[in-house]
């Protein structure tokens, strides 16, 4: 099974930004990390972070 991963603008895993997929589920999952980017983003927007430079990938 492949794995996406949700890479902040430093290259690190977003916590909770690990989802397993089917190829039937990748679409819903790469909208919910997306929307986790924007939000933990949000949360780190003193340190600059912005979401799009967050990463999804695959492994």
């Amino acid at each position: 099974m492949q794995e996406l991963r949700l890479l902040d603008p430093d290259g690190y895993v977003v916590p909770e930004g690990r989802i397993t997929i089917t190829p039937t589920t990748e679409a819903k999952a790469r909208a919910d990390l997306r929307s986790l980017a924007h939000d933990h983003a949000v949360q780190w927007a003193f340190a600059g972070y912005d979401h799009r430079n967050y990463r999804i990938v695959t492994t």
